[in-house]
């Protein structure tokens, strides 16, 4: 399952777009239908904030933490909760916050994964939203926290180094939390670039700053998990957290390097 939703996850929008322009029938049919299907449901689901579907419940009940293994967090009051590093999936970030028994956080996601066939369509039923900014802040004024990856795509292509503290500095979720008026928890998941190994490719500045511009990752699509698969390695993961208050991005990320230094 965790394989299938992996390959959904990553590849599935570029294999539509893909097999629309080589004229491929089942694709040329498939993406403009799964293109009007996201776009309606964007439309209708704008600003809905789903924290306890009973699609998410069920999931949360399955230990997905025993796979590493890896310890939880309970996120007791309204924060931003900012988890570094991204990794290929954010296996600490969903596994031991999110989908976890009684968690009621927002999984802050890029907008354009909403668009993914079949999985991007459930995407607020597992309790996402669009990482943009008066959703975000709606949240917390809802009494709900967010978990970002503030690395996003741009921390993925990062991650083919497999060092967890190489990062890439965002100050968006910040201001957010600055302006929302409530606390931002860090959170640093050791071990996650370690889930997948992924093939390295030249260039990797430059990936990194195309990835960042075009929120598409530039990236071989060549990683291996456990056993050769696209299921996770079974490798320990710890997430260690503290809460840091930070007026900007040099700020937050010199108390980041703190907290991590002796880890």
């Amino acid at each position: 399952m965790m394989g299938v939703l992996t390959f959904l996850w990553i590849w599935m929008l570029p294999l539509f777009v893909m097999g629309f322009l080589l004229s491929v029938p089942a694709f040329v049919v498939g993406l403009p239908l799964c293109l009007s299907v996201s776009v309606t449901l964007q439309y209708w689901q704008h600003g809905q904030i789903i924290t306890q579907h009973p699609l998410r419940r069920i999931i949360s009940h399955i230990p997905w933490h025993e796979w590493f293994p890896c310890n939880t967090i309970t996120i007791e009051k309204t924060c931003v909760v900012a988890v570094h590093p991204h990794g290929l999936l954010c296996c600490g970030a969903l596994a031991g916050i999110h989908f976890v028994p009684g968690s009621t956080t927002v999984f802050c996601i890029a907008p354009l994964l909403f668009y993914v066939p079949i999985l991007g369509w459930c995407m607020r039923i597992l309790g996402c939203v669009p990482a943009q900014r008066d959703i975000m802040l709606q949240c917390l004024r809802s009494g709900h926290s967010l978990i970002v990856v503030p690395g996003g795509v741009p921390e993925l292509v990062l991650a083919e180094q497999r060092n967890d503290r190489k990062w890439f500095e965002r100050s968006g979720f910040i201001h957010i939390a600055n302006e929302a008026n409530v606390p931002i928890q860090a959170v640093f998941v050791k071990g996650e670039c370690s889930t997948f190994t992924m093939a390295e490719a030249p260039f990797l500045r430059t990936r990194v700053h195309w990835s960042w511009k075009t929120n598409i990752p530039m990236v071989l699509p060549l990683f291996i998990g456990w056993y050769g698969t696209w299921l996770p390695k079974r490798v320990a993961l710890t997430l260690i957290t503290q809460h840091i208050r930070a007026h900007g991005k040099n700020e937050y990320y010199r108390n980041l390097k703190q907290f991590t230094s002796l880890i």
